[in-house]
């Protein structure tokens, strides 16, 4: 049930993403990029509705989250990637080739792999320990800031990658303070949730969070931005919930066969962020196996 909660999660993830991207190319088209293109992008109707269904992602990724472990429903969010170029394909244009699919193949079958090796299970968020809390949020914004800072001073393409970076840093530390919510909501209700410190850090780091994912959508292409935004959340997570809130994987033979599945994930996700459908639905060049091709045999460049 955790798996298909959090898949349904990614569908209005991906849903989300796609929206507030053409509502940043719309932005971008209007004005340019400048002081004013967030400011503008907010107010555009498809970010609105993108937020709105963003927010029903966060609920079923925290529904999903109270029923499993961190390290089992967080890998499930890199199959965002492909569900943002199939709606990207509804929403923006294009067309998924066999190139996409395979790449698709190769992570949903590292993401089984991964997920039926490790078999990630318990943990108890709560009962990790305030010290062992204190030092990994620290940690753990610092990261946030050191990448965010990186970006800042980077050319295009590197602030967009560096940007990626730190969205998903951002909100796998959300889903990380969300299990804690969750476990204190089924222990004492409301009342827990209320009288749990860890709650009150969703308050600074959930706007900042989402603030630096609007950065990397505006930053520069997907193409740079979506390994680090896709990745970066899994991996955040799951060293929280492994390494610091006592969660159980498989040992020996299965974390070879974890590390396999692991590797298949990150080689599909970057076939994918490089995908040309991507570079088409962000507004930039279409490469096609039956593009138009001059007497020469080079392409024709566009008028």
């Amino acid at each position: 049930m955790a798996v298909v909660l959090v898949l349904l999660a990614t569908i209005a993830n991906a849903t989300a993403l796609v929206l507030q991207r053409k509502a940043a190319q719309d932005s971008a088209r209007a004005r340019g990029v400048s002081a004013g293109t967030l400011r503008d992008m907010v107010q555009r109707p498809a970010w609105l509705v993108g937020t709105a269904i963003f927010a029903v992602a966060v609920a079923l990724q925290a529904t999903a989250l109270s029923i499993g472990s961190i390290a089992l429903v967080q890998p499930v969010l890199v199959m965002e990637l492909p569900f943002t170029l199939l709606l990207g394909w509804l929403v923006l244009g294009g067309a998924l080739r066999r190139r996409e699919w395979i790449a698709v193949a190769i992570m949903s079958i590292g993401l089984v792999v991964l997920l039926v090796t490790l078999q990630p299970s318990g943990g108890d968020a709560l009962g990790a320990g305030t010290l062992v809390w204190i030092l990994g949020t620290i940690v753990t914004l610092g990261l946030l800031g050191l990448t965010s800072s990186i970006a800042k001073r980077s050319r295009p393409v590197g602030r967009a990658a560096w940007y990626g970076i730190a969205a998903g840093i951002g909100s796998g530390f959300v889903a990380v303070i969300v299990k804690a919510m969750s476990e204190a909501l089924i222990r004492d209700g409301g009342v827990g949730v209320l009288t749990t410190w860890q709650s009150y850090l969703l308050i600074p780091v959930a706007p900042a969070a989402f603030l630096t994912l609007q950065h990397a959508l505006r930053a520069g292409r997907l193409l740079a931005s979506q390994p680090g935004l896709i990745l970066g959340n899994p991996l955040l997570s799951s060293i929280w919930g492994i390494g610091l809130l006592g969660e159980e994987i498989n040992g020996g033979a299965a974390l070879l066969g974890g590390l396999a599945g692991a590797v298949l994930m990150v080689v599909g996700v970057f076939l994918l962020s490089r995908s040309p459908l991507l570079a088409a639905q962000e507004g930039g060049p279409r490469d096609t196996s039956g593009a138009a091709r001059n007497g020469t045999g080079t392409r024709r460049r566009p008028l």
